[in-house]
């Protein structure tokens, strides 16, 4: 299950008189000083588009009479999604948290805070349970309210949800879980689990709009734009390339570069795995802004590594290896030998790879390869703004109701998000695959409803939740013999001679022999080999390292040209095959 996570100052104010969100140290309409807004980090921040609108009418269906989206239609609502097993975000409307959207198990709920009800209380249903004025007190001073102190039940609370306490007056005094409703009351024991005790109806009425949110952080955001500007001026005499994935962020770095009057050639990896509206999307803005569009394409290199490797996970992702760096060596390799600089939308906040690379970074698996990000220290607020602020066409799939766009069954999704995804025909060849491989390991029902396949190694509280194993996956592994005068690699299984000799190329000589005994000096190295022999799946990000032209893809495997290499050993490189084993 996932924690708070602190990836960057979580920088978001409010001003109290405009009603609308800020970034910087002042309001640009009002001139006065924002207040410290109270979210959960890491601070990832939307405006509610059509879809996340339509999740927000689900979510609030049990407690509101009327749609999310109508009541709070003239107010400007943020989203921040947080941390937890599934998708949450907490909604904040007026500067505060309102209330928190929960999925679990293809379901959707709300955990609401007394804030929401000064907003709504007009348009909510009957989820109250009043409380007598002795137990009103208890609850005041911090006791939950137990069977004896109800008075009396609305029709529409239900068990395991959130109810408003009121006292006998009709005054709302606390939120909390129910463990009652009209068919299950008993006489003792504890009716509801308070959460919180209303303090007074302090909220924030006024109208705003986006446009308002825009023109309050105007000098914020003409100062962080310039400042990204100038920083990627700075590479201006590089070899340059702009990386379009189709996504917000990649969006704000393309439009950034040429706002900065860079010279480049904008690239697109097609995975194999991309939304078709993506690569439309990705030519038709390159087509708008008249770009020159290399598209580097990765083929079927996912479905034909798919029964190697079995379903990537988020503690396997081999797929990133295959399917895009694989790719993204080759490309850069056919460039030349001088080093690419290329502009990537990375963002701090995504992740804490990220936010350790720092913005200017070099990447192991792609030789020849340094990455820079202008927008490294923004957050996805800035993002929306900066798109809105431009007026730039995004993504559909954002209208849709995701909060990040790449490959369509991405493990590192939630549930939430696939299941959005799943309506949609691209989903289909994956869903006949992940039936077929379930039934076929003996996995079961769930391990395929609850996207169980998204982990290698399944965390042990879902595990246990849903009575679930592990991804079953055979492969080859390597044992050191020690014989005393020599050591000696045993594998578990047979393998192939006649391939392994011409790798073996790759080491000193004396490092590995043919009957497996290995150097003690080499032994990392000449296992790497083994397993690159067996396990080879021609990604190709191995001979990108290579400077003789010594590698080279046959058949769907890399092979030596003995005649070329040189031993020098640069090629054992992370390599899949080897990190994934």
């Amino acid at each position: 299950m996932s924690n708070p996570v602190y990836l960057g100052r979580v920088n978001i104010g409010w001003c109290d008189e405009c009603n609308v969100p800020i970034l910087g140290e002042r309001c640009d309409r009002c001139g006065s000083s924002p207040r410290k807004v109270s979210v959960t980090p890491p601070g990832e921040f939307k405006f509610p588009l059509q879809g996340d609108w339509n999740i927000l009418d689900i979510a609030f269906s049990d407690v509101l009479k009327s749609r999310f989206s109508d009541v709070f239609s003239n107010y400007l609502v943020l989203l921040n999604r947080i941390p937890g097993p599934d998708r949450t975000e907490e909604v904040i409307v007026g500067g505060n948290v309102i209330a928190t959207v929960l999925h679990e198990d293809l379901s959707v709920r709300v955990s609401l805070r007394p804030e929401f009800y000064y907003y709504a209380s007009e348009y909510l249903k009957d989820i109250f349970i009043v409380a007598d004025n002795l137990a009103a007190r208890s609850i005041i001073n911090g006791s939950n309210l137990m069977a004896p102190g109800v008075k009396s039940i609305g029709r529409e609370v239900k068990k395991g949800n959130d109810v408003i306490i009121m006292d006998e007056e009709g005054k709302p005094i606390a939120i909390g879980i129910s463990r009652i409703d009209l068919n299950n009351f008993f006489e003792r024991g504890m009716a509801v689990k308070i959460k919180f005790i209303f303090s007074g109806d302090n909220v924030n009425k006024k109208h705003s709009s986006l446009r308002e949110a825009i023109e309050a952080n105007r000098s914020y955001m003409e100062r962080e734009e310039n400042r990204a500007i100038e920083f990627l001026k700075r590479f201006r005499e590089k070899n340059l390339l702009v990386s379009f994935s189709g996504g917000k962020d990649s969006l704000v770095s393309l439009h950034l570069s040429m706002r900065a009057g860079l010279k480049f050639k904008t690239v697109f990896l097609n995975t194999g795995l991309e939304f078709d509206e993506t690569i439309e999307y990705v030519k038709r803005i390159s087509d708008h802004y008249s770009l020159d569009l290399d598209i580097i394409d990765a083929g079927d290199a996912f479905f034909k590594h798919l029964e190697h490797f079995g379903p990537p996970g988020r503690d396997y992702r081999w797929c990133c290896k295959v399917c895009k760096l694989g790719p993204t060596t080759r490309y850069i390799k056919s460039l030349g030998n001088e080093k690419i600089y290329m502009i990537i939308g990375q963002r701090a906040y995504e992740s804490r790879s990220r936010a350790l690379s720092g913005n200017i970074w070099e990447n192991e698996w792609v030789p020849n390869q340094i990455g820079i990000s202008a927008i490294q220290k923004w957050n996805s607020l800035m993002v929306w703004l900066y798109i809105f602020r431009h007026d730039l066409e995004y993504n559909k799939w954002y209208d849709r109701g995701l909060w990040r766009i790449g490959c369509f069954m991405c493990p590192s999704q939630d549930l939430a998000d696939l299941e959005i995804v799943s309506k949609f025909p691209v989903y289909d060849k994956w869903r006949s695959f992940i039936d077929e491989y379930s039934k076929k390991n003996n996995l079961g029902e769930k391990w395929v409803r609850y996207a169980l396949w998204r982990w290698n190694k399944i965390p042990d509280y879902l595990k246990k939740k849903y009575n679930v194993n592990d991804k079953v996956r055979e492969s080859l592994k390597l044992y050191i013999k020690d014989e005393g005068d020599k050591l000696k690699i045993v594998p578990n299984k047979n393998i192939d001679m006649n391939r392994l000799k011409n790798m073996m190329h790759i080491l000193p000589r004396a490092a590995l022999n043919e009957d497996l005994e290995v150097h003690r000096n080499f032994i990392d190295k000449a296992m790497q080999v083994i397993y690159q022999s067996e396990e080879c799946v021609g990604c190709g990000i191995c001979t990108g390292r290579c400077n003789y032209n010594a590698l080279y893809i046959n058949e769907g495997r890399v092979w030596v040209d003995e005649d070329k290499c040189i031993r020098c050993t640069k090629c054992l490189g992370p390599c899949p095959a080897y990190v994934f084993r």
